[in-house]
């Protein structure tokens, strides 16, 4: 993998168990596993853990372009917390990054506008050091 590949583990900002899934694989990698409701639907979304990456899948939900998800925890079910607007006009959610921080997602599929934030700078040292594992 190339040193630039800046991976984001993930974990649930309610219950703290790891998004991560072996099972779906994304770019490569285990993905971050969501639950969603998509058009009435509910299933799962897959997200690619590789930040700036926008690979995702799509199970049991459509790939509905412009469409947003209402995402929640697959392990405690709790929703997401919203963080603010996107400039697209759709809620941004916060998922928990595991070496602290977090990364801020639109909600509208086909949205490429997502960060990451951190309250201690020390979570963000941690996080590049453990991209030499």
């Amino acid at each position: 993998m190339p040193g630039s590949t800046i991976r984001l583990p993930a974990k649930c900002p309610k219950c703290a168990a790891p998004l991560m899934s072996a099972q779906v694989r994304v770019d490569g990698l285990p993905s971050v596993d969501m639950l969603a409701r998509v058009g009435g639907l509910q299933g799962h979304i897959y997200l690619s853990q590789v930040y700036g990456s926008y690979d995702k899948r799509f199970a049991g939900v459509a790939d509905i372009s412009g469409s947003v998800a209402e995402s929640s925890c697959p392990h405690c079910r709790e929703p997401f917390p919203y963080q603010l607007p996107c400039a697209c006009g759709a809620p941004m959610i916060g998922v928990d990054l595991v070496c602290g921080g977090i990364i801020k997602i639109c909600t509208r599929n086909g949205c490429r506008r997502h960060f990451l934030q951190f309250v201690d700078v020390d979570d963000a040292f941690t996080l590049f050091e453990s991209q030499e594992e």
